[in-house]
């Protein structure tokens, strides 16, 4: 739907507005209080769940009896979980997405900055392409503010395949680049019947196009998918340029054995959000064509909102979110700012108290993670093989699917004390 002139002169004003101020910020802008006109109805938190909605493709490597066509399939499920992330980062459209109207109704929203202690919990239930069970898992917790770290632990146990990371997000942006977000971290995905595991790391994410009013999500950088069976995916990012040049959300993957003399395996062309083609490199045979749209997406199912915890971000937001979707921004201001203001009175009473938050589903290890270094060899790019703690907090490790699932069982992530420092009451899930 069209919105009327002068809403959108008004909102373009205002965005112009935004832009200078961002100008003349320095350093990282991901806790920047944006106005409310261009927040997205989601939080930061519910962005790893693109990592398994193509929940079939997710599950796949657990029943792939050959390990190059295995770290394939996990580059495939990677590249096939862009479009969504950079929806729920960077791209919140209405309607269709494609290069002519991404911005017209709706255009680049920022997400919500989740506050310490928010959770988004959900499962994918679906089966897989055996017709087996294959309900799978997904935990998010905000386990730091400053800098904003979300850490997630998706895991199906039928499978015996999972995927725990944590990313924190550094967002710059200038007048020529726009916004840029800086993803620090990665995610380790385990393969239990193969006693696999594949390290990935994260692109940079870009929303361009600000001052012209149309803005549009891009991906740069390159990042990598190192697999313990000895194959390396690297994934490089394109996109267009200020001229025009180039095509926009492009993408080159290559799969090499490193221990067969680094032999380019397999190569996957085309754009992140659209049409991808695999290519056996040996033979030059084309071995799959396919739309990103087209590989099926599972919904991600979640208690209803009256039955979730007051820590829950679909809960937790409610009141926020109902102001964006009717455009009344008063009570976005409100709402947002009832739980930053309780959220700063937290942390004041824990530094008077010298006390620290207690995370729930994850723990600081605080610590080189052998698992990582040794995965970590085979990527060229000596930034990518660090941990980088002091950027993301800490080494992010989950507690385990046991434990957690006892924490789920006793409903003991419902704290007596609510995110807007509100009395909850402790209630059993």
């Amino acid at each position: 739907m069209t919105k009327p002139r002068s809403q959108s002169q008004s909102t373009f004003s205002q965005l112009k507005d935004f832009l200078a101020y961002l100008a003349t910020t320095k350093g990282d802008l991901s806790n920047i209080t944006a106005p409310p006109f261009v927040l997205s109805p989601r939080s930061v938190t519910e962005i790893p769940a693109s990592w398994a909605e193509r929940h079939a493709l997710f599950l796949q490597p657990a029943r792939e009896a050959d390990p190059a066509r295995r770290a394939l399939l996990v580059l495939k499920n990677f590249l096939c979980s862009l479009k969504r992330q950079v929806y729920y980062t960077a791209a919140e459209c209405t309607g269709e997405e494609d290069a002519e109207n991404e911005g017209d109704d709706g255009g680049a929203k920022k997400p919500l900055n989740a506050f310490l202690g928010e959770l988004f919990l959900g499962s994918f239930e679906g089966e897989g392409e055996d017709g087996s069970s294959g309900e799978t898992r997904l935990i998010c917790e905000q386990v730091s503010h400053h800098p904003p770290v979300t850490a997630c632990c998706i895991y199906n146990k039928a499978y015996g395949i999972s995927s725990c990371g944590y990313v924190a997000q550094e967002t710059t942006f200038s007048a020529t680049a726009g916004v840029k977000v800086k993803q620090v971290g990665h995610a380790i995905i385990r393969d239990e019947a193969h006693r696999e595991s594949h390290l990935r790391t994260l692109p940079t994410m870009a929303v361009k196009g600000l001052l012209t009013g149309k803005p549009y999500p891009e991906l740069e950088g390159t990042c990598y998918i190192s697999s313990s069976s000895g194959y390396l995916a690297t994934i490089k990012f394109g996109g267009s340029g200020m001229l025009g040049s180039g095509t926009r959300n492009s993408v080159h993957a290559e799969i090499s054995n490193i221990r067969g003399g680094n032999r380019v395996l397999f190569e996957v062309d085309g754009q992140w959000n659209g049409r991808l083609t695999i290519i056996n490199s040996s033979s030059g045979k084309k071995l799959e064509e396919f739309e990103v749209d087209d590989v099926p997406l599972t919904t991600l199912a979640t208690k209803p909102r009256d039955e979730q915890s007051a820590w829950e971000s679909r809960k937790a937001w409610s009141n926020v979110v109902q102001g964006i979707n009717t455009g009344e921004m008063h009570v976005v201001a409100d709402e947002k700012n009832a739980i930053e203001n309780a959220q700063r009175e937290m942390r004041a009473a824990e530094e008077q108290a010298s006390i620290e938050w207690p995370r729930l589903f994850f723990h600081n290890a605080d610590t080189e993670s052998q698992e990582f270094a040794l995965l970590a060899k085979a990527i060229p790019d000596a930034a990518a093989r660090s941990l980088d703690p002091e950027r993301t907090a800490g080494v992010w490790k989950f507690i385990g699917v046991g434990p957690a699932e006892a924490l789920l069982s006793d409903g003991i992530h419902r704290r007596s004390l609510g995110p807007a420092g509100q009395s909850q009451g402790v209630a059993v899930v």
